[in-house]
C-alpha cells in the first residue's frame, strides 16, 4: 500500500527535493490532484511519514494537512470563479461576440480628503482583496 501511496505522491517528493521551487505550499498547489487521490488511499500520517522518508524534510500531519486545506481552497474557488459566459463565444459569421463580464462591479477611483490623523489612519487600516485587482489598479 506504501507504494501505491509513494507513486501518487511521487511528483510532491521531487517538487519538495528540488530547491528552485519557490516553497513547500507552491508544491502542495501544484500536487493537489495526486495529494487527493493519495488522501483517499491512507492517513495524513502516512503520506507524511512517507514525504519524511523520500525528502529528508521534517513535516508533521497537522502542517500537511493545513496546506492542503490551503490548496484546496485555492482549487475550489479558481473553479467556481471559471464559468462559461466568462469566455467570448463565436457567433454564426466565426466573429467573437463580447461579453461584458462583472456587470455590477462598478471601479470606484475616488480621492478621499483627509482632515485628520484619526481617518487617516482608518484610510491606512482598511483591507485590500489582491484577488480583485486587476493590471495595476
Amino acid at each position: 500500500m506504501n507504494d501505491s501511496i509513494k507513486d501518487q505522491i511521487n511528483n510532491l517528493i521531487s517538487l519538495l527535493n528540488d530547491p528552485n521551487i519557490k516553497s513547500k505550499q507552491a508544491a502542495f498547489n501544484v500536487c493537489f490532484e495526486q495529494l487527493t487521490q493519495a488522501k483517499k488511499l491512507a492517513s495524513w500520517e502516512t503520506i507524511v511519514s512517507i514525504i519524511n522518508i523520500e525528502t529528508g524534510m521534517v513535516f508533521d500531519a497537522k502542517t500537511a494537512a493545513n496546506m492542503y486545506g490551503r490548496t484546496k481552497k485555492k482549487y475550489l474557488n479558481k473553479k467556481e470563479s471559471i464559468k462559461p459566459n466568462g469566455v467570448n463565444p463565436i457567433d454564426k459569421n466565426n466573429e467573437f461576440v463580447s461579453i461584458e463580464i462583472n456587470k455590477n462591479k462598478t471601479h470606484q477611483n475616488k480621492k478621499i480628503q483627509v482632515s485628520n490623523p484619526d481617518e487617516l489612519r482608518k484610510i491606512r487600516s482598511r483591507t485590500i482583496d489582491l484577488d480583485e485587482l486587476k493590471n495595476g489598479d
